[in-house]
């Protein structure tokens, strides 16, 4: 039987909390960060060789990169980072009765778009809600049609779209907005905690702490809204390590108390786990050390993806190294300042988002310039 989430349901009455608990905050640019950064080191030749087979075009480009340059658009190169809702008991794909090969469909509860100017090495990141609403366009035996944007991976895996999943992702992002995105990787779960773990942990200051009664248990089902289907987390302020259950719960609570609930804690939270794995990650990458970063790239089977090229690795690690993370400027597409909620009557029940003014134009400018200076006030 094929597993689709599309994300597009009414939410059921009384488990709206329970339903946000479900998602995940935006960190997929860590493992990101975790996986480029093991290939440019040390190349494993079994590990190599995966990668060759898994992504022809990607040892193709060897020999058409052998610069090593990255993509971008003056000087801009933009990642879309997934991070799929993915239960371990349904499997990616699966064999039908006649033997075809078919798909399992997941949300992308976390989609990101991080930045890199490779002038400066300074980076941003776009935060996109996962409800909202955008247009899926048409392919060959998939007409168009309206959805949360966190079904578009769905659609694109279990409908054929081609390049799949995370090829329909890039194009409807980057439509919403205006830019183009150059690459995407795909986490889910799994590969985020083996990221973690495979790096020992990582040491990480938290600022307040707090507990989330309402955190979502272990592989629970995905139509389980009972108390049994939760836990308690607990986090104590102070300097605290960190294995990747832990990271992972610090990152996806949802209901935390002393104000820990917000999208703004939340958001502070993705960045102490990023800049903390980014600084644990580069401190235990060398070449005299070839069974660790063996151990940290190797076994990640399909927990995670990426259509990087292998020529441009190399590149991609030296800008990681330079990446001002404390100076990390950020967009989140909030209803503050370029979404509003509509009645849910118009959509079927659902709770989806909508750019203010039915135009995407004010976030497109935003995100075209986020590295552009500040204007000057007119006191000046």
């Amino acid at each position: 039987m094929q597993y689709v989430d599309l994300g597009v349901l009414p939410r059921r009455k009384g488990s709206s909390k329970l339903k946000k608990t479900l998602k995940w905050t935006s960190l997929a640019f860590l493992v990101a960060i975790v996986f480029y950064a093991s290939y440019i080191i040390y190349f494993p030749a079994a590990a190599l060789l995966k990668e060759i087979f898994k992504h022809p075009s990607s040892a193709l480009s060897l020999v058409k990169n052998p610069e090593g340059t990255l993509k971008g658009d003056n000087g801009r190169t933009n990642f879309l980072l997934l991070g799929i809702d993915k239960r371990d008991n349904v499997p990616y794909s699966y064999t039908l009765g006649g033997g075809t090969a078919a798909k399992n469909g997941f949300l992308s509860d976390t989609m990101m778009v991080v930045s890199l100017d490779q002038k400066s090495s300074e980076v941003a990141t776009v935060s996109i809600p996962r409800d909202t609403w955008v247009r899926i366009p048409s392919w060959p035996g998939h007409s168009a049609a309206f959805a949360k944007i966190n079904a578009a991976y769905s659609y694109g895996e279990t409908e054929n779209y081609p390049g799949g999943g995370e090829e329909l992702a890039k194009n409807i992002v980057s439509e919403v907005l205006g830019v183009p995105i150059h690459y995407v990787t795909r986490v889910d779960f799994a590969g985020f905690k083996k990221a973690i773990d495979d790096l020992g942990g990582i040491d990480v200051n938290v600022e307040t702490g707090f507990d989330d009664y309402n955190y979502p248990a272990q592989n629970i089902n995905v139509d389980c809204y009972k108390v049994a289907c939760l836990k308690h987390v607990h986090f104590d302020a102070g300097l605290q390590h960190m294995n990747g259950e832990k990271a992972l719960e610090f990152v996806r609570s949802r209901q935390g108390t002393n104000g820990e609930g917000s999208d703004f804690a939340r958001a502070s939270r993705q960045q102490k786990i990023l800049v903390a794995a980014k600084q644990k990650a580069l401190s235990i990458f060398n070449i005299f050390d070839p069974a660790k970063i063996n151990n940290l790239f190797s076994g990640f089977g399909e927990t995670i993806d990426t259509d990087i090229d292998l020529a441009a690795l190399p590149k991609l690690y030296k800008y990681s190294k330079e990446v001002k993370t404390d100076q990390m400027k950020s967009i989140v597409l909030d209803t503050e300042n370029y979404l509003y909620h509509p009645s849910p009557d118009a959509f079927g029940g659902a709770y989806v988002l909508l750019p203010k003014n039915d135009s995407w134009a004010k976030v497109q400018e935003a995100v075209k310039n986020i590295f552009s200076p500040p204007a000057p006030s007119s006191s000046q």
